[in-house]
């Protein structure tokens, strides 16, 4: 039973267990995109409202404030990230000025970056599900996802990783087709893993992933050597100088990537291998969504005794799921303070209302069913992708499911390692934002292929489910 659109004569045939759904080539470009586009609208807006109630201050913005404002610090190598995010925002800084329109302008920008991000993402997704209700589902859940609309809003590079993310999908895409494995889309590639690199350190880890997918083609499609060699330095030379320099401009300053986050010799580390497999009996506080960043003194009185920046205390997938379906740092709540281009403001000059925090608990509830079907669908389309890989049958979330994978296990196997890397935030899900959207594709395709294939009124009761879970999501980032 294919899982592809069925073109005939100007009208498409999409096939999900019993259901057969004729649709013109007017429609095709009708209903589904419409509400795709209307969710992302209204996603958009919300943060172009966050944004001018400090939306953009995010955890670490007096780090980033310093580098897009002054160009002495753009290629400092020293700090967390590379330089290409604070080149575009020194940009932005340029043409607006040294005031508060320049954060504002800077978090809407990234804003609609991201929309048009995840609207080539659902393009992407499309035919890979059977059932266009369930991909409707989807793209309803993505786009209200409080950490996805948050962490696109608020200043910092993981802003632009999803955006980065899709467009290396969209060009490694190419590479499904032996006719278009082509060394001038191997350039674009590497160019596209280049800008990745170079504004985010996570992306380092999709290299040796393409190398291995290019190897096994090779093999498989008895590639001439000198094709292969070409093919993968245009796509990993440019992306791995860049890394090599990065390490190297660190190492010279005493810098962030090479020393200053690696935990100290003979010191204990706040998360241990315990805490990022195990489930513990104090997680489900975390269900009463209390509060990250707020100071005791500014803390709502039913949270007093919820302290969650205790070391050991919740595991990292009680931590993430807490963080993906609220805003636990209040990020895009109201600041108490005016606003001003100063690197003093903080998320915990922010309150969150009282009626929110109900809203937040219902979503941490709604949200474990996604997270339980990701915990399955994740490892089922991940060895699939290997089979496919073996068999030279790569689909397209298979490619997600390699790549995705990669960016997730260079963030999360190290956490042991870190210097404080529970207090400093190194399970906060807004640094995976991109295997995110592998982990949750892989539920719905889950709930797509196993368990709605032969019901429609399956699919319709999912789609309900989202929208009303999508509903109390805007209520919270409103």
């Amino acid at each position: 039973m294919s899982d592809e659109l069925a073109h005939a004569g100007g009208r498409a045939e999409v096939t999900s267990g019993s259901m057969k759904v004729w649709l013109t080539s007017a429609e095709k470009l009708s209903w589904p995109k419409i509400l795709w586009a209307c969710a992302l609208g209204v996603s958009f807006l919300l943060s172009v409202f966050a944004a001018f109630r400090g939306g953009f201050v995010g955890p670490d913005y007096w780090i980033h404030l310093p580098r897009l404002i002054e160009w002495s610090r753009v290629f400092d190598f020293s700090t967390t990230s590379p330089p290409i995010y604070y080149l575009f925002g020194h940009a932005v800084f340029l043409l607006i000025g040294n005031g508060n329109a320049f954060p504002i302008t800077l978090s809407i920008v990234q804003a609609a970056i991201n929309t048009l991000a995840m609207w080539w993402f659902f393009l992407y997704s499309e035919r890979r599900l059977r059932s266009p209700i369930i991909h409707l589902a989807l793209t309803f859940f993505l786009t209200f996802l409080p950490v996805r609309v948050i962490h696109a809003t608020t200043i910092g590079t993981d802003s632009m990783t999803i955006p980065l993310f899709v467009l290396v999908l969209f060009l490694f895409d190419r590479f499904r087709q032996d006719q278009i494995s082509t060394p001038k889309n191997a350039a674009f590639l590497g160019l596209s893993l280049a800008l990745g690199v170079w504004t985010k350190y996570s992306f380092m880890a999709l290299l040796p992933a393409v190398f291995v997918i290019f190897t096994v083609i090779w093999r498989k499609r008895a590639w001439r050597l000198k094709r292969f060699i070409a093919i993968c330095s245009l796509s990993l030379v440019l992306p791995s100088g860049l890394s090599l320099h990065s390490f190297w401009a660190s190492a010279h300053t005493h810098g962030y990537i090479t020393e200053k986050q690696w935990l100290p010799k003979g010191m204990a580390p706040e998360m241990n291998y315990w805490d990022l497999f195990s489930i513990k009996p104090s997680d489900g506080q975390l269900f009463l969504a209390p509060e990250y960043f707020r100071a005791r003194q500014f803390r709502a009185p039913q949270y007093l005794k919820y302290d969650i920046r205790v070391a050991h205390k919740h595991s990292y997938l009680a931590l993430s799921h807490f963080s993906i379906f609220t805003d636990p740092m209040n990020l895009f709540q109201d600041l108490r303070v005016p606003h001003h281009l100063d690197i003093t403001l903080t998320p915990d000059q922010k309150t969150r209302r009282p009626w929110k925090t109900p809203l937040m608990m219902a979503s941490i509830s709604l949200g474990t069913l996604w997270t339980f079907l990701a915990l399955i669908g994740t490892p089922w389309i991940f060895f699939a992708a290997i089979k496919n890989l073996w068999r030279d049958q790569l689909q397209r979330e298979d490619i997600t499911a390699v790549l995705g994978m990669a960016y997730f296990l260079i963030v999360f196997l190290p956490i042991p390692f870190v210097y404080y890397g529970y207090l400093y935030g190194y399970w906060t899900p807004r640094l995976i934002l991109p295997p995110l959207l592998y982990f949750f594709w892989a539920a719905f395709l889950l709930f797509d292929r196993k368990i709605a294939r032969t019901s429609e009124k399956i699919a319709f009761a999912v789609l309900a489910l989202i929208i009303l879970q999508s509903g109390i999501e805007m209520l919270i980032l409103a």
